[in-house]
């Protein structure tokens, strides 16, 4: 494909927005007389198209798409210069000729929001001086979106011999980032921007789901049929098991990403898929277990040092139950040489625990038959890791440490007949993590490569400590218990695989005992017949007194643990199909690229009689749901027989954690009970603070179709003061005669300050200002899995006058 498949540019613009008008709210008026119209301010613009997107019914795209090429144009003028982007606009098209976007760009067909979701995408520019990198996130890290990882920006060393070294080198895209995106406004007052120092790259990991019904047709010949949105097959989790509503919908349930029976189901629904299984959380440890940790019997001991929860390798277990001070109190285990692991339940025992040696091993085999075996030796300088690794000797066959999924990002040896590679899997952006990801530097000392009636085994050496941080360090004293994931290709040539499965292994010294621990139950999510599982607890930010708090932990939402979990983005991931697994895989292809305008100025410096021309945005970046990524909304009243998944048992007639309802509603007599007048809202918040900023910019993020508001509040003074609220647009269904128009999608007007017409003053947040944001949406017969309610804003660190 040549450069110019890929962007078209003006710079004489003589139409308005690609998306045409836009509303703006200030404060807490909504459409005021801001001027939205880039080309009338005489801005510049040049468009860019994403590689194509194709997908089936119900499929989720949710992977990067790498690294794109800005316009030569573009490259060239701003080279050893700084671009201001004011703005952009977002679609998603059909282009002609097909698969060759770009070269008939009036010929573009906008694909409809109720044809294919966008979740929400996010998007970046480097230039010269800067490159993304892909680091694990911290679970606090808000910016990740609740992604297991992140893309950050990273400097490159001719960054610092720069005249400027206060341009920045590349910036962030992703405000009103959802189904919201291509009517919601994503510009700035005059005199603001994104500044990019010399850019040459522009990058994009959207999440699309497709949601046409193919009864209806999925080309650009189809665009005209079904103008009325006509729901395709849903799973039965989907809308919370209440189907699809009698009277016809504007919106599919799978966009919600309901848990199904090709993974995370319900037993509710899903009684026979065993997608939903519940496990006791058994771990090993060098040291001891806390007193809560202890296992509660001989024969939960003897039953978890034997299963595959802990892969301790031996071929024969001995159990006994000993009242000794020699050994330590509980559940403990000690291998030998021979293969023997005795296995002893002490209710004396040393409180001691157990101790740390200097040599320790273990090893495990996966369901696919990928043997993974490693050594820790400390006596040596630096420590001595040796790792044993055996698969099929006809393709590929790999481990990637510390990790039950892709999602982990694992650091993870590669095998093949040509030797090792190292490699950081799943490092394809901030929120998609099925890929091959990076190749590492080698550290590894390959001792054999062998092969042996098909099977091959490779052992290595390396020291316990990693070359980089991507490369995985050995602790003796961590947790002795090592999950790790296998995988096994088609060929030699490393690429997608063939079958994968994970498992765990526990490392122990020989002749001394290593400690068990019980760690509680937990639900983990897993594909139809209970194999390749996971588990998680998000880090949902606890009430008050806690300090920034929050309402998700004290709702009991059910987006926090795997137990509750019943839909969302942990059941949403690339390449699932939203179905059940009885339910028809439809062939027929959405075919369509994702479509970007950029609109830009030229900046000029600040010098001695003059401001700069404009003043660089930082992002700020905050969730009402903090900080889980997203939050569910459940239908406000359960329904006979229809248990809500998160809570099963809750009462009947009685509102749902986080409902207030008005009207005549059920009651605990009356549980069926829905009079024309019963109005329901679901609403959390979240109080955190902000020290030293201006607000320009403010974009929430919400998805179809429930959403009311989301309301940002300045509390400092014990008064609240309301800086924005984002109340909700929605489509009237006027499509085709507005192609933007989808009946019940939503904008979201975003909230901007500055000078300009129409526009309230810039507020200023100083020392530890005391934020709070409130978001409500309507669940009065529905509710919503995978919600979302972030706020996207730009500003400035300096008062504004």
């Amino acid at each position: 494909m040549t450069l110019l498949a890929l962007f078209a540019i003006t710079f004489t613009p003589q139409s308005g927005n690609m998306n045409g008008k836009y509303s703006v709210a200030s404060g807490n008026r909504q459409d005021v007389a801001f001027n939205d119209d880039y080309a009338a301010k005489g801005h510049e613009y040049f468009d860019v198209w994403g590689p194509e997107i194709a997908t089936h019914y119900a499929e989720v795209f949710w992977t990067d798409q790498g690294n794109n090429p800005l316009p030569d144009q573009i490259v060239k003028r701003f080279a050893g210069k700084t671009i201001a982007i004011t703005g952009y606009e977002m679609d998603q098209v059909m282009v002609s000729p097909l698969g060759m976007p770009g070269v008939l760009p009036k010929d573009d067909v906008s694909v409809p929001i109720n044809w294919a979701y966008n979740h929400h995408y996010m998007m970046w520019i480097t230039g010269e001086h800067s490159e993304l990198q892909t680091v694990k996130a911290n679970p606090q890290d808000v910016s990740a979106h609740g992604a297991p990882k992140m893309h950050v920006l990273v400097d490159k060393p001719s960054a610092r011999l720069r005249a400027d070294t206060s341009i920045p080198t590349g910036q962030m895209f992703s405000e009103g980032n959802g189904g919201e995106s291509r009517k919601s406004f994503h510009g700035y007052p005059d005199g603001y921007a994104q500044l990019i120092d010399s850019p040459t790259l522009w990058h994009v990991t959207p999440m699309q789901i497709d949601t046409r019904n193919r009864d209806c047709g999925a080309t650009r010949d189809d665009i005209h049929k079904c103008v009325k949105f006509v729901p395709g097959p849903e799973p039965r989790q989907a809308r919370y098991g209440f189907g699809i509503p009698e009277g016809g919908t504007n919106y599919s349930g799978v966009l919600e990403c309901p848990c199904n029976s090709r993974y995370g189901g319900d037993p509710a629904f899903y009684p026979e898929s065993h997608t939903k299984v519940q496990q006791r959380l058994i771990v090993a440890s060098p040291t001891s277990c806390a007193a809560s940790r202890q296992t509660s019997s001989a024969a939960d001991c003897f039953a978890a040092a034997a299963s595959r929860l802990l892969g301790i390798n031996a071929t024969r277990f001995v159990n006994e139950s000993v009242v000794t001070s020699s050994l330590p109190h509980g559940c403990s285990v000690t291998t030998y040489a021979n293969g023997t692991a005795v296995t002893r339940y002490n209710t004396a025992g040393s409180s001691d625990g157990c101790t740390v040696g200097g040599l320790r091993s273990g090893a495990a085999t996966s369901t696919i038959n990928v043997k993974f075996g490693i050594s820790l030796d400390s006596s040596l300088p630096g420590g001595l890791a040796t790792l044993r690794l055996s698969g099929p000797a006809d393709v590929w066959f790999g481990v990637g440490l510390d990790a039950d999924a892709m999602a982990d990002a694992p650091y993870t040896i590669v095998v093949n007949a040509s030797g090792v590679i190292e490699q950081k899997i799943g490092t394809c952006g901030s929120e998609a993590e099925h890929c091959p990801g990076d190749p590492l530097a080698s550290s590894v000392k390959v001792l054999s490569n062998t092969v042996v009636d098909g099977k091959r085994t490779v052992v290595i050496t390396r020291p316990f400590k990693g070359l980089t941080r991507q490369h995985y360090s050995f602790n003796m004293s961590r947790v002795a218990t090592l999950n790790f994931i296998t995988a096994v290709g088609y060929s030699h040539v490393f690429a997608y695989h063939k079958s994968h499965a994970a498992a765990s292994l526990t490392l122990t010294e020989e002749g001394a005992p290593t400690c068990v621990c019980d760690m509680g139950l937990t639900n983990k999510l897993c594909e139809t017949g209970g194999v390749h599982c996971a588990s998680f607890t998000k880090n949902c930010v606890p009430p008050p007194p806690h300090y920034p708090f929050g309402d998700l932990l004290a709702q009991h939402n059910p987006t926090c643990n795997s137990q509750q979990y019943g839909g969302g983005l942990q059941c949403c991931h690339h390449g699932r199909i939203m179905l059940d697994d009885d339910q028809e895989i439809r062939p027929e292809l959405l075919r369509y690229h994702m479509k970007f305008r950029f609109w830009f100025q030229e900046y000029s410096p600040q010098i001695v009689t003059a401001p700069a021309s404009h003043a660089n945005l930082e992002r700020i970046y905050y969730q009402t749901e903090a900080n889980a990524g997203e939050y569910d909304i459940p239908p406000a009243f359960a329904r006979p027989a229809v248990p809500i998944p998160g809570y099963p048992n809750w009462p009947l007639g009685v509102p749902t954690p986080g409902t207030t309802c008005s009207g005549t509603c059920p009651t605990p007599d009356q549980p069926t009970r829905f009079g024309s007048d019963c109005e329901c809202i679901h609403t959390i918040a979240y109080h955190w603070s902000i020290t030293n900023k201006s607000l320009v910019y403010a974009g929430g993020h919400c998805h179809a179709p429930s959403c009311i508001d989301i309301r940002l509040f300045d509390n400092s003074t014990g008064t609240p003061n309301l800086l924005c609220r984002q109340a909700s647009k929605y489509g009237a269904g006027n499509f085709p005669l507005d192609k933007w128009d989808e009946a019940g999608y939503i904008a979201l007007p975003p909230c901007l300050w500055g000078r300009d017409k129409g526009l309230d003053a810039t507020p200023w947040l100083g020392v530890n200002a005391h934020i709070f944001s409130i978001k409500r949406n309507r669940n009065t017969h529905a509710g919503h899995y995978g919600e979302m309610a972030s706020w996207q804003m730009r500003g400035v660190s300096f008062p504004v006058k």
